[in-house]
């Protein structure tokens, strides 16, 4: 207990001393265009409610037409288009060359050379008024040439009760198949990441691609005091198992988890996200052990009115700390973090770097630690280039002294989805 106190307090010290000094508020002497923009924001934030119900009724008011015809267009037309989902086809390209061997974890070498790593089809559409679908297929290859193919995610979002509706606290229930929302970076795809591999603390705890499991999920807003902050709270049931901290659960007994978001605006231009996360759940089929997984995210992210295309800065991490029960064996409570930062120096170009620390699963005195450095380069918003390095000393021999470049090309065709707030472009 006093090993995980004392690295949360450290990590929100280092936190606080990377981002309060770095940015004084901007000094503009036309400042008119600044105001309408941060009144236009203030606005936005504040009539959320007010759009998202407005945009209700205009599905409402479309689905109606789709029955009686509209302007311009036969009521079949109209079903048609209606009716069809909106698609999104995601690439993801990468070249690899390591100073040593490199495995997967089912044992396979990864040679260096060239992978079509991913490729993601994205199927969205309003179901009708209450609901929105999502179905994400993948084809994925560690290995390349060796493609398996999946369903990623597909659930259904209820925007409000039929029964009432309308939904309390801004509820949105999504049932199906999804990435729960446990910290900052397991609800991110491969192509959205702003680096090309996820931290290695991340895949020990969440899972080599991430935690994704079948459940219901209950997102709702918790009323808060000033204009300038929401707190968001998302309660879980899922399928145990399908997460590494309760990798032999095989689903028979159900497992739950919370998760609160606090955003906060600062000021005009500064942000700050604080999350934690908490996930309980059985660690073995016959249900008598358990297992439990902390959570603490952090994020600031400054974007200046005057050059918001230009400029930007991000600085972040998260925490994770486990308690595994395993039975006469006692518990084991591994740690890992990583904390990271990128700057935006031009309308294109973004520099960054990362380090990861984490504790083995099954040892705690087996440590890895990873440092990278990356280079982004964004032809528009549906095409980036990036290039990377990454350094990892290890006790575990086979991870110990790995350095690795990597050379990734992302590209998007089709109606591109909505991206984190925090990812620049």
């Amino acid at each position: 207990m006093y090993k995980m106190v004392w690295t949360i307090a450290v990590f929100l010290a280092v936190s606080q001393l990377l981002f309060q000094p770095l940015f004084a508020e901007e000094n503009v002497q036309n400042t008119t265009l600044e105001d309408l923009l941060r009144k236009i924001e203030e606005l936005d934030k504040k009539h959320a409610a007010e759009i998202e119900d407005l945009q209700q009724q205009i599905e409402a008011l479309e689905e109606r037409a789709s029955r009686t015809g509209g302007p311009g267009q036969s009521p079949t037309a109209q079903r048609l288009n209606i009716f069809n989902p909106r698609i999104t086809a995601f690439g993801n390209f990468i070249g690899r060359f390591n100073n040593q061997d490199v495995f997967t974890e089912d044992g396979d070498p990864i040679y260096d050379g060239f992978n079509l790593r991913e490729t993601e089809i994205d199927f969205r559409a309003a179901i009708d008024p209450w609901a929105d679908g999502v179905i994400i297929t993948t084809f994925e290859a560690a290995v390349p040439n060796e493609y398996e193919v999946a369903i990623e995610e597909g659930y259904l979002t209820l925007k409000k009760l039929p029964v009432l509706d309308k939904a309390p606290w801004g509820l949105k229930v999504k049932a199906g198949r999804f990435r729960p929302e446990f910290g900052r970076v397991n609800q991110i795809h491969t192509h959205d990441l702003p680096w090309t591999t996820r931290p290695t603390s991340f895949q020990t705890f969440l899972g080599g691609e991430g935690f994704i499991q079948n459940g219901l999920s209950g997102l709702f807003f918790i009323p808060t005091p000033g204009e300038n902050n929401t707190f968001e709270t998302t309660l879980l049931v899922l399928n145990g198992g399908g997460i590494p901290v309760a990798e032999e659960n095989e689903g028979a007994d159900p497992a739950f988890l919370g998760h609160l978001k606090w955003f906060w605006d600062l000021s005009p231009g500064h942000d700050l996200e604080l999350g934690s996360s908490y996930y309980r759940g059985k660690a073995n089929p016959a249900g008598d052990l358990e297992s439990q997984l902390y959570g603490l995210d952090l994020t600031y992210k400054w974007k200046p009115f005057a050059r918001g295309e230009w400029r930007s800065f991000l600085v972040g991490g998260e925490l994770f700390a486990a308690d595994i029960n395993q039975g006469a064996g006692g518990s084991v409570t591994p740690l890992g973090y990583y904390a990271w930062s990128q700057y935006q120096f031009s309308r294109r170009t973004y520099v960054g770097a990362r380090y990861d620390f984490t504790e083995s699963l099954s040892d705690e005195e087996l440590e890895s630690r990873n440092f990278g450095v990356f280079l982004s380069y964004y032809t528009t918003e549906f095409l980036r280039l990036r290039f990377g390095y990454e350094h990892t000393t290890s006790d575990v021999k086979e991870l110990d002294g790995l350095d690795t470049v990597f050379l990734e090309i992302n590209f998007v065709f089709g109606s591109h989805p909505v991206e984190p707030y925090w990812v620049s472009r």
